[in-house]
């Protein structure tokens, strides 16, 4: 099979593009960096006027938002769309067949990273592997993201920070419904409608979305980077209104995907795959191996031939995710009372290269909160609990069985309380809160933190973040398929959470024009989890490195509105890595530098918009320790140590034909940057032993596509 080639875009052509294509809507205001205002109020008390409160937010910390006609504009579709080409948020990519990918945040794993809807963190570690792209967007108000370990009062567990999704209260009747098509089988159409209802409150959402896309085997060696994947999404939103003073309302989302990867576009028939497990349908010299036949032992330097069919190179995964979630709010005077339930279920059935896994989790979550105003500070407390549960069967592609392997149940109950006050005449506000957790397989943990924001004038706020968070093992199988060559997970003697420790400093610019943020993280994560796997005797055992982790993160963002049709936006960050690599802590290699420019210009109907996010080099073999233990390509020579910078740059053009009717079309990565230019995500180990996860680049390039939409 030979690779698919795209027409070239000279250097003139593209820096024509990116001068008049951009980034911030035009159509949307500058948006807060924060997720709400503080404001007080000033009224006669006696003998003159002294600062009243009015309703505190929950969280003082920096939360960046996404707004809804952020997310129109970019033509996101799902949560990782939405979220790409911002500083200090990145896609992590972690297989370059199945195409497992999370959010980082601050440049943590995305293990560390909590996603919340409603503010509900309703989602686990296996569900935020494939379930991120089941989260579509056309039922959200807007996306929140809180960075850094600062969000203890409702999830304890975000080390990295937070995404809280907010779905929309419909208040008035809307739709709206899209369709697109592009490069390489790619088809989208999405639908969203909602109806009022007769009293305050009373609302009905529908939302459903389809979209498929081929495979994509970028260097022609019949093994695909990109993998195939058929989606289906479903969802409903109901507004009970007020019953018996409380303001209700219900959720219930249903995603259906099947994924197949490592087969390039030959097959997307599972049962057709599965049964091929002879043979050799590749051409590995296009995948940088010496001969067409299989690749090369780096030690001994003898050809080691391919016989393992499709089957042997496929990575096939069937995930059906529903949730639900119920919220009631209610205020009486001072006094407001908030009170949330959410149940879901994940369900995967796969197949990795051989080896079977099926799992099943379930997750409950059920809180209650109550906040009373008093005359300059506030009081929440509230219970919560969280319950998981995952079960698995399977057995590796030897026929051992291995049903169970990563099998565990957690039942965290917790109770939490919170402080905030103004001081400085209303210009200074600190939140104080602590949570305290009874895990049921670690014990109590308590995890506080201390929030400061300070108004130096209106233009200008400071604020200053201390925390503590923790994050108990739950499932690494989606980090290390190798689990499937072993029988059984040991949990060592000493086994404990990872314990997170955070600080940071932010400043802020905002006025009618401009938008500055600047600030420092960092993070401290002690007993980081880690799995050790020993196929000879068919065991892993899952423990904590001996030495603490730490990512300092220096970022700066600027948004400026050159004039009302024009925005321009640059940006950047720094993260400084310490940690002992022989123990292996970070598996995926992480960017020290990454830059970022955007633009949008809107002239009458028309508006472009241009997204362009720098990667500097990374040091390869400083992660998952490979400079003592060396990765080799398929011609047995070594892997690269640093990898090469590159650029990915998406843009879009619209034309409104009317108030309703939209049509557009873009590119993606539009320099046509892909990893397997410069070396393939498969890679050798001394003896031989190939894998599929060296991962530092792009797994797919240039992608061209057209639509258009229409909102009622």
């Amino acid at each position: 099979m030979t690779p698919v080639l795209k027409p070239a875009l000279t250097p003139i052509a593209i820096s024509m593009m990116l001068l008049v294509s951009g980034g911030v809507s035009a159509q949307e205001p500058i948006q807060k960096m924060d997720m709400v205002e503080v404001t007080s109020e000033k009224t006669a008390l006696g003998k003159g006027e002294k600062k009243r409160l009015v309703p505190i937010s929950e969280e003082v910390a920096r939360t960046e938002q996404i707004g809804q006609a952020e997310i129109q504009a970019s033509g996101a579709t799902n949560l990782l769309e939405a979220t790409q080409h911002r500083v200090g948020i990145d896609i992590q990519n972690e297989c370059s067949i199945c195409n497992a990918q999370n959010i980082s945040l601050n440049n943590l794993p995305g293990r560390f990273t909590t996603i919340m809807i409603d503010g509900i963190p309703i989602y686990s570690a296996a569900s935020a592997v494939y379930g991120l792209e089941g989260i579509p967007v056309n039922v959200l108000d807007r996306i929140e993201v809180a960075r850094g370990a600062a969000m203890s009062l409702i999830a304890p567990e975000a080390i990295a920070g937070s995404v809280n999704l907010v779905t929309k209260k419909i208040i008035k009747d809307e739709g709206a419904v899209r369709a697109e098509m592009g490069e390489d089988g790619s088809k989208k159409f999405d639908y969203f409608q909602g109806w009022t209802g007769k009293q305050k409150g009373q609302y009905l959402s529908i939302n459903g979305q389809l979209r498929t896309h081929d495979a994509v085997d970028s260097n022609g060696n019949g093994i695909s980077e990109m993998a195939a994947y058929d989606r289906k999404l479903m969802g409903i939103g109901v507004g009970l209104g007020s019953i018996a003073g409380w303001e209700s309302r219900v959720r219930l989302d249903h995603a259906d995907e099947k994924r197949t990867g490592g087969v390039g576009t030959q097959s997307t028939n599972f049962d057709t795959i599965k049964s091929n497990t002879t043979g050799n349908p590749f051409n590995w010299a296009n995948g940088g191996s010496s001969y067409a036949g299989g690749w090369i032992n780096p030690t001994t330097g003898a050809q080691m031939n391919y016989n393992g069919g499709l089957a042997g190179m496929a990575e096939l995964i069937d995930t059906k995710r529903t949730q639900g979630t119920l919220i009631s709010e209610r205020s009486i005077g001072k006094d407001s009372y908030r009170l949330a339930a959410a149940l879901a279920e994940h369900k995967q059935d796969s197949f990795y290269e051989g080896s079977i896994y099926n799992a099943k989790q379930t997750q409950s979550y059920l809180e209650g909160r109550w906040k009373h105003l008093l005359q300059d500070s506030a009081i929440t407390t509230g219970v919560a609990y969280k319950g998981e549960q995952h079960r698995s069967t399977g057995m590796d592609k030897a026929g051992n069985n291995n049903s169970g392997i990563d099998n565990y149940s957690y039942n965290i109950p917790g109770v939490f309380a919170q402080y905030d006050f103004f001081a400085l005449d209303g210009d200074l506000e600190v939140n104080l809160s602590a949570r305290h957790d009874d895990h049921s397989a670690f014990g109590g943990i308590t995890s506080p933190r201390m929030l400061i924001a300070y108004t130096h004038n209106p233009d200008w706020t400071s604020r200053f973040a201390l925390g503590k968070g923790y994050r108990a093992p739950t499932t690494f199988f989606e980090q290390d398929h190798g689990i499937l060559d072993t029988d059984v997970i040991r949990r060592a003697a000493n086994l404990t959470y990872e314990t997170a420790y955070n600080a940071g400093y932010n400043l802020t610019l905002q006025n009618d024009r401009t938008t500055w943020s600047s600030g420092v993280s960092w993070t401290q994560i002690d007993n980081m989890a880690k799995l050790n796997v020993d196929t000879t005797n068919r065991v892993t055992t899952l423990g904590n490195v001996s030495k603490p982790v730490t990512f300092t993160t220096f970022d700066s963002q600027f948004h400026y509105m050159l004039t009302p049709n024009v925005n321009l936006s640059v940006g950047g960050e720094y993260t400084q890595y310490a940690f002992d690599q022989s123990e292996e802590p970070l598996a995926f290699a992480r960017p020290e530098l990454r830059g970022f420019l955007g633009s949008d210009i809107t002239m009458g109907a028309w508006d472009w918009r241009t997204r362009a996010t720098w990667t500097g080099e990374m040091d390869l073999a400083r992660f998952g320790n490979y400079a003592n233990n060396q990765r080799y390509n398929l011609d047995g020579t070594p892997k690269l140590n640093k990898s090469p910078s590159y650029w990915l740059v998406d843009t879009r053009l619209g034309y409104n034909v009317d108030k309703s009717w939209k049509v557009y079309a873009g590119i993606n990565n539009v320099f046509d940057e892909v990893q397997t230019k410069k070396e393939s995500p498969l890679w050798l180990d001394k003896n031989g032993a190939i894998d599929v996860t060296h991962l530092w680049g792009l797994t797919h390039g240039r992608h061209v596509f057209i639509g258009t939409e229409y909102r009622f």
